[in-house]
């Protein structure tokens, strides 16, 4: 049996790596969270510190279930004050709003899934804060990273991908933004040729955020404020960080032939982990993302990686993002 995997338009990949390409993400959801306590109420629903975003700055935050495992992970933007975006993966807008309403009582605090309402891009490459910056007038390179800004009608929020600023924009004439970027030399990306450079990057997507694992192991630290008092799930992810019982990891997989994710990732014959993600890189060849067992999470470490309807394929632990 074949198995398919994402691969990257040649020419898409190259405006990238040289420069400038745009990915249209109208479909990854976007939740629209207003009302006066909506901060107090996602902070007692989440990792990160909400209660103290100012207006115009963003932050990562994990939304646990009360064993400390991922329900969701969203990328907020505070717009007003008492108005802030929640950008999550494909699907997530849906069950974002499940979990918020689970929890949801008398707080003064209203949502909407504006995913899909009007069209949201991601502008990406070395050039993108730039190009955004000069054609645009959406300047967000001197801005923190999730903070966010408005313009004509547009809103910007600036993000990390691939080791590079880029761009979040949404808004109702993002045509004419999307003219003005294709005059300025950038090409549109498919979703293979993106989720090429997700695997790539190391950011984990909804294959890698599910109920079977927690915010460490995803290496979503950086969304986790230790010092912030109560959220659902805080004591078990507190201790597990306390007690260093981080049993496995997310990391790099360099591979010698394609698989399918499910594939299980052994060490000397012994199981450690799964495989996630694969795509197929340009430059990097067959890559995936998986988990595996902490103990031999170290880079470079051999691996052999089977599956039920596949010979083994062999291959190596690499670090997150892949070195270049």
């Amino acid at each position: 049996m074949t198995t398919t995997i994402p691969r990257a338009d040649p020419d898409q990949y190259r405006a990238f790596v040289a420069g400038m390409a745009f990915s249209a993400t109208s479909s990854h959801g976007r939740v629209r969270l207003t009302g006066s306590e909506h901060l107090d109420f996602l902070h007692r629903l989440s990792t990160n510190d909400t209660l103290g975003c100012p207006v115009g700055k963003g932050l990562r935050t994990v939304f646990c279930d009360p064993k400390g495992r991922i329900v969701e992970v969203a990328e907020l933007c505070r717009v007003e004050a008492d108005e802030t975006y929640a950008f999550v993966g494909r699907g997530g807008a849906v069950s974002l709003i499940e979990w918020l309403d689970r929890y949801h009582f008398s707080e003064q605090i209203e949502w909407q899934d504006e995913t899909g309402q009007d069209s949201q891009i991601e502008v990406l490459g070395a050039q993108a804060a730039t190009v955004c910056a000069d054609i645009l007038g959406l300047d967000v390179a001197k801005l923190p990273t999730f903070a966010c800004l408005s313009r004509d009608g547009l809103k910007a929020m600036r993000i990390e991908r691939g080791g590079h600023t880029a761009v979040r924009v949404w808004g109702a004439d993002i045509d004419t933004v999307v003219a003005r970027l294709t005059a300025a030399g950038a090409l549109p990306m498919h979703h293979s040729t993106y989720e090429v450079l997700r695997v790539e990057w190391g950011v984990p997507a909804s294959a890698e955020l599910t109920l079977e694992h927690n915010p460490w192991e995803a290496g979503l630290g950086d969304a986790i404020h230790m010092n912030k008092g109560c959220y659902t799930g805080q004591e078990v992810v507190a201790r597990l960080d306390t007690y260093k019982k981080v049993k496995q990891h997310l990391v790099g997989l360099r591979l010698d032939g394609p698989v399918a994710p499910g594939a299980t990732v052994e060490v000397q014959g012994r199981g450690v982990g799964a495989i996630t993600s694969v795509a197929e890189s340009p430059t990097l060849g067959v890559i995936g993302l998986g988990y595996v067992r902490t103990a031999h999470c170290n880079a470079d470490t051999p691996i052999t990686v089977s599956a039920d309807e596949h010979l083994p394929t062999s291959g190596r632990i690499s670090q997150l993002p892949f070195p270049s």
